[in-house]
């Protein structure tokens, strides 16, 4: 350390020596001291010190970067501020948001957006996180802003997709909840730090109806990260849904303080605290994220729609979902909110809760299903997390004629993530054998594997050892169509063709098994149908109308009946 002498004479003529120690501090404290006149000449001197006493010192750079700053020199400013990132400190964020100010006072703002996205992003919560957040406005509102931003959120979104494929995310945005339970529990075994993992298993469990070790979770990722979004998020939602109202606001004050940059962790804020119920702070994340989103998502749209009801705030909701109904894809989720807005307003004593996801109300996707079992375009449907969480909650929840549905709709999805939640529910002991024969049937027209119960109490037998013609249970007019087609075959010495007559007919119960729209009607016609097609495939000369004489039909109904019968068979690759 360099120490200089001043002499200072005394009284008596002697000389006493006193030692002045010039150190960084003494340094900053004058250059804090010329700054406070005004005097930016001997302050840049002063700071220029504090770098040659501690030219390891982060902070001395900083403050002489500032004193440049305010010279105008953002040049020197901004050279001080990166060699502190690349050299010293890489954690010092506020030099992002220095940088940020530089930048936009020497007119470059698409780099000023570049540096305070990067601040905002290492530092949601920092000092100047509010700054940050009001100057990102001002550079997207008044100076045309927006490309930064928008390619920001293109590598976030690039860096999502394959964090999500390590993390499990990518069963649960497809909604393989069963699938994704499996996965997560398997890695966080292997990587218990992975807090991502451990916030996705938190929502497998909560979406298959493991409620309390989904909490378990939750509060497990808190005690080790207080202040993990995910799992503030996830924690929120499960004190909602146990009722647990004293600790409600507890749980929900952190989620209403922050407001993340990251577009699906804010859609996440706002989303839980709108599920929790605090739609007026839910309404305002969503307006803020409005502002910062150069063109709005259909799924923010919605959720500010409902935010806005949720407030009684028709007004507001009716122009968001107006907004959203030019989406052709969401169109009919938007006329039916608007549907019930007006409802509402012409009897003034109902009310209007709304949900934030983006999708019909569980009731309405239920009562549609039978429709889209109709629809041969299935892929999107069947990767529809939405409507499969919906599927999930009608199997567990449902009435009878309900998960009778649900059943039929998961052996449509036929994907293993169907085939698990079809097994465990199977594996029920508080459902009956008529279900559980309906979801053994689903698995059989799956070609699932793996063992399940017949019955509440009997052992477990593998699903590929079950006889096919379980079916039959189903309906006792199909075996009864079955027995008396044997029979005649046997009558007329044509055992030979039995299995094959079985094995048609089965294909096509397993075939109608998935359209709840077919019905067999009359017996006797179904008899001569089977009976027609096994004999003309087979190559058995018969005449129609000897069978239609015979089992006292109309021609006519034996030509439909083995139309639709052959139909199947193509439709199966039979």
């Amino acid at each position: 350390m360099d120490t200089r002498h001043f002499r200072k004479s005394s009284s008596n003529g002697s000389s006493n020596v006193i030692a002045m120690n010039f150190d960084a501090a003494y340094f900053f404290e004058r250059g804090v001291r010329f700054l406070q006149r005004n005097d930016l000449n001997k302050a840049l001197k002063a700071f220029r010190k504090t770098v040659e006493y501690e030219p390891n010192n982060p902070i001395n750079y900083c403050n002489l970067a500032g004193v440049y700053s305010e010279m105008g020199d953002f040049e020197a400013s901004n050279q001080l501020l990166e060699h502190v990132l690349c050299d010293l400190d890489p954690n010092m964020t506020e030099c992002q948001f220095y940088l940020a100010n530089n930048y936009a006072n020497m007119g470059k703002y698409d780099a000023a957006e570049e540096y305070v996205l990067r601040y905002l992003d290492a530092d949601p919560n920092g000092e100047y996180a509010d700054d940050a957040e009001e100057m990102l406005g001002v550079l997207l509102d008044e100076f045309g802003g927006g490309r930064a931003l928008e390619k920001w959120q293109e590598e976030k979104r690039k860096l999502d997709a394959e964090q999500a494929a390590k993390d499990g995310r990518y069963f649960l945005e497809n909604g393989q909840f069963e699938a994704a339970v499996e996965w997560l529990e398997a890695v966080i075994k292997e990587e218990p730090e992975n807090y991502a993992a451990y916030n996705n298993l938190c929502l497998a469990y909560y979406y298959t109806g493991q409620h309390d070790k989904a909490l378990a979770l939750a509060d497990d990722v808190l005690h080790r990260q207080p202040d993990n979004l995910h799992a503030l998020c996830n924690r929120a939602i499960l004190v909602k849904h146990f009722g647990w109202k004293d600790v409600l606001d507890a749980a929900a004050e952190p989620l209403c303080k922050v407001f993340p940059l990251h577009y699906d962790l804010a859609m996440k804020v706002g989303t839980t605290l709108g599920i929790i119920g605090y739609h007026a702070d839910a309404f305002e994340k969503f307006r803020r994220l409005m502002r910062l989103t150069a063109q709005a998502d259909p799924v923010l749209i919605h959720a500010t729609a409902a935010a806005a009801a949720n407030c009684e705030n028709w007004a507001v909701a009716e122009r968001y979902w107006q907004m959203l109904a030019r989406e052709s894809e969401y169109q009919a989720v938007a006329e039916h909110y608007l549907r019930r807005l007006q409802e509402v307003r012409a009897n003034h004593t109902a009310q209007l809760r709304v949900s934030y996801q983006l999708d019909l109300p569980v009731e309405e996707q239920l009562a549609v299903v039978k429709d889209k079992l109709k629809d041969p375009k299935m892929e999107a449907w069947r990767r529809d997390p939405l409507l499969r969480a919906s599927l999930y909650w009608g199997l567990r929840h449902g009435n009878h004629e309900t998960r009778r549905r649900v059943i039929r709709a998961l052996a449509v999805v036929a994907d293993d993530d169907a085939e698990k939640a079809l097994q465990l529910f199977v594996g029920r002991r508080d459902i009956d054998d008529t279900l559980r024969l309906y979801a053994i049937v689903a698995l059989k027209r799956i070609g699932a594997r793996g063992k399940v119960r017949l019955s509440g109490d009997a052992e477990e037998v593998a699903i590929e050892q079950i006889n096919p013609d379980v079916i039959f249970e189903l309906n006792p007019s199909w075996r009864e169509v079955w027995q008396r087609a044997e029979a005649w075959l046997e009558k007329e010495n044509l055992q030979r063709l039995v299995p094959e007559a079985k094995r048609l007919w089965l294909t096509y119960l397993y075939d109608m098994f998935l359209h709840v729209h077919r019905r067999i009607g009359k017996a006797d016609i179904w008899v001569a149908g089977l009976l027609y097609i096994t004999l003309r495939y087979f190559g058995v000369p018969i005449v129609q109308r000897e069978l239609a004489e015979e089992f006292s039909v109309a021609a006519s109904s034996i030509r439909k009946c083995s139309a639709r019968l052959e139909q199947s068979l193509f439709t199966s690759g039979i």
